[in-house]
């Protein structure tokens, strides 16, 4: 009888804890059918495959004569950009580049670099992949240069986009100027494509006269001053002191790591900072003659400050490529300009007036951070 009993009880537990869903299965509902296309997606272009060797400039001696003269007397008494250089320490990255051994000053190697780094260009930026965006494959970027896109043109509205912030939009005369300067390089750049060496020889002119007046605006009108000559004397030892024409400069508003800036583009000698792809760009090219990115900021000082400004003049053209390679890799729309929404990256163009958080921009002037040093740069890059 009290078997009976118990077994009842246990049934009638049973149905009521179905009933309150205790012993509800716990088996997944069933997955949603998988939607097929009607028509495969749009396969990703492959990035630029590995260029050939990069043909030796040739015609940089000239553009630099015509350039560097010109872009002197812009600037009246300084005459930095033509002026042979005595070179007082023989640093070996001032001699790692066999074409330009026989000569001595700071035009020639700026046009030399602008020259060779035209197009095809490989930029080392796999460190920055998540802050930008950008492939950690280097292999999977598309290749850079200052030709290998058009420039966008700029507007009000995209000024207002690319330079963060509406009190750096440059007022419509000065938007004007980058207009003249964005047309110029792009009729110049689709002649070159189309076979004219008279036009890429004009591009490399125009490209030169860029940053010969960003060398200026950088640098070469307070690089002996006495500020500049104090600065210098902190890291001044027996066997370097500050050449003529390498401005040494403290920033106040950095700390200590970042604070020292040195020569034609104001580089910070520390490898791990934003020298670091350009450093290795350099040791690509130059084996040879590598620079550690671990390399002492002693050692850093005598390469970024040497009496030829080799290194400087490839680092301060090899800093645009680098932003043009973001623009053109990322896929953060900050890091790109506005006509670009919607492009496949083989289709971008690219701007150089960018802020640095959103494309790596190095030079102030780039994004008018003073409100007026644009509107310098941009009058000295169109005047006649």
């Amino acid at each position: 009888m009290k078997k009976g009993i118990t077994l009842l009880s246990f049934i009638l537990l049973c149905e009521s804890a179905m009933g309150m869903g205790l012993f509800r299965s716990r088996s997944k509902e069933p997955e949603p059918p998988v939607q097929t296309p009607s028509e495969p997606p749009a396969q990703t272009p492959r990035p630029d495959p590995s260029p050939d060797p990069r043909p030796v400039p040739t015609d940089f001696v000239e553009v630099a004569s015509q350039i560097g003269t010109d872009v002197d007397q812009y600037f009246g008494s300084y005459q930095a950009l033509r002026k042979d250089r005595e070179d007082l320490f023989e640093k070996h990255s001032d001699y790692c580049e066999v074409n330009l051994e026989s000569y001595d000053n700071f035009s020639e190697r700026i046009a030399y670099f602008v020259e060779s780094q035209l197009e095809d260009t490989r930029t080392h930026l796999s460190a920055l992949a998540p802050y930008y965006s950008i492939p950690r494959n280097e292999n999977d970027y598309f290749l850079s240069g200052l030709a290998q896109r058009p420039l966008c043109h700029s507007t009000r509205s995209s000024l207002v986009k690319t330079l963060k912030k509406s009190n750096r939009v440059p007022s419509s005369a000065v938007i004007a100027k980058l207009n003249a300067f964005e047309s110029k390089v792009n009729l110049l750049r689709e002649e070159m494509l189309e076979g004219s060496e008279e036009s890429r020889m004009k591009l490399v002119k125009t490209w030169t006269k860029f940053f010969s007046c960003l060398a200026y605006t950088e640098s070469l009108t307070s690089s002996e001053t006495s500020s500049s000559r104090r600065v210098a004397a902190k890291y001044e030892h027996d066997n370097y002191r500050k050449p003529a024409g390498v401005k040494f400069y403290e920033d106040p508003y950095q700390d200590e790591a970042s604070k020292l800036n040195i020569g034609l583009f104001q580089f910070t000698p520390n490898g791990r900072g934003n020298i670091n792809p350009c450093l290795k760009s350099w040791n690509d090219l130059y084996p040879s003659c590598s620079v550690s990115t671990s390399a002492s900021k002693r050692e850093l000082i005598e390469v970024f400050g040497s009496s030829l400004q080799t290194m400087n003049a490839f680092c301060g053209v090899n800093k645009v490529v680098q932003t043009f390679s973001i623009q053109t890799n990322s896929s953060k729309s900050s890091a790109t300009h506005p006509l670009n929404s919607g492009r496949a990256k083989q289709d971008r163009c690219v701007s150089p007036w960018i802020y640095s958080g959103y494309a790596y921009n190095h030079f102030g002037p780039l994004m008018n951070s003073t409100g007026s040093n644009l509107n310098k740069l941009i009058s000295c890059v169109n005047s006649d």
